[in-house]
This record gives C-alpha cells, structure tokens and sequence, in this order.
C-alpha cells in the first residue's frame, strides 16, 4: 500500500495522500460553531494539516492560511490546531464576526 510513495516522475517533488478529515468545534473560540481540518500524508515522510478557514490579518486584511505539521496523523492535527488559534490570538477581546474570516472554497475541502 505505501507504493504510492515511491513513484518518480520528473517534475513531481513529492505527492501527498490525504489520510483523514475531521471536524473541530470550538464554539466558545469563535463566532461559528465548528471548522474542518484535513490531515495529508506526504511521500517524503511525516504529514501535514490545513483548514477549511483562515482569520483575515489586521495589518493587510488577507487570509493567514495555516499548517499544521507532525510524524502521525495526531500530531499534525494537533499541531494544525494550535497552528489556527495562534492566529487568532489576542483578537478575541475585539469580537470576532464571521466577517473576520474566509472559507476554502467547498470543492477544495
């Protein structure tokens, strides 16, 4: 089954299999009640996380996508996690509004 990791093409770096998805609700956190994190395993070793939503940076007002990595699956999803709340951190006093953020589109998810 882990074939997959050993194909070389020219041109290709590395090819990622996504292994899992899950759905983390922290309601108290932020303005909706949950959002998604979808864990990839990656041919080259170890794995790595992204959400389905990102804050919009006071400075520039664009999406701070994220990435979690790790050596298993809940590793990087832990560390996808922590990875998104850093980002938010020190914004709650301000009211967080949905408006705060923008959503992957769904076809990416």
């Amino acid at each position: 089954m882990d074939d997959w990791k050993s194909i070389k093409v020219v041109g290709v770096t590395k090819i990622e299999r996504v292994v899992a998805e899950f759905n983390v609700w922290a309601i108290q956190k932020l303005p909706f009640p949950k959002f998604k994190v979808k864990i990839r395993e990656i041919s080259t070793g170890g794995f790595s996380g992204s959400t389905n939503v990102a804050v919009k940076g006071l400075l520039d007002n664009e999406p701070d996508w994220i990435t979690g990595f790790g050596n298993t699956i809940s590793e990087s999803l832990e560390d996808t996690i922590k990875s998104f709340f850093e980002t938010i951190e020190g914004m709650e006093e301000v009211s967080l509004s949905e408006d705060d953020f923008v959503w992957s589109d769904p076809h990416d998810f």
